[in-house]
């Protein structure tokens, strides 16, 4: 079965588009193997192209490391990703974030399926629901998320509103 995505790039390539910039804007590598960072052109090709070649080089030097080319984790046994990455869930920076064990349990509690709208959910497109205490209720679709919040803010008569909104002649009462 080939592999998704685009092919996984080597420091081979890495040279390459180094010579090449190198080339192309008349510069030379400096000690760090980089080309000098092209200071006053901002938002350029030129800056675009070094931005380029620096996250290539640092993601190169993670997975020489044997961290996740995404996060200084440890890589998973036979990928260049974490265990977290790989499972397209990344960490959530500076947030009391469920393990992805604790994830998956809360997955298979729920049957796979968003508590909220009943559809099926995974682990990389889902997000957590806490409490207010940070204990995590369960794995929602954004969207989800996004109204249990609202009607969290504003109450349970929002829901009648709400009903009252999309369905008007359901409310009705018949003579």
């Amino acid at each position: 079965m080939p592999g998704k995505g685009r092919k996984r790039l080597t420091q081979e390539d890495l040279d390459a588009r180094i010579a090449a910039y190198c080339k192309r804007h008349g510069v030379r590598p400096a000690t760090s193997g980089l080309p000098p960072f092209p200071a006053g052109r901002r938002e350029t090709p030129e800056h675009r192209e070094w931005l380029g070649i620096y996250k290539l080089k640092n993601r190169l030097g993670r997975r020489g490391r044997g961290q996740c080319e995404r996060c200084s984790e440890p890589a998973s046994d036979g990928s260049v990703f974490c265990e977290a990455h790989r499972a397209g869930v990344a960490p959530r920076a500076g947030k009391d974030g469920a393990t992805l064990s604790e994830r998956r349990v809360l997955l298979e509690s729920q049957d796979s399926r968003c508590p909220v709208c009943q559809r099926p959910v995974g682990l990389s497109d889902s997000i957590e629901n806490r409490h207010g205490d940070g204990r995590t209720r369960g794995l929602l679709h954004q969207a989800c998320n996004h109204l249990v919040g609202l009607a969290e803010a504003e109450g349970p008569e929002i829901l009648d509103r709400l009903r009252a909104y999309l369905w008007p002649k359901a409310n009705r009462r018949r003579p």
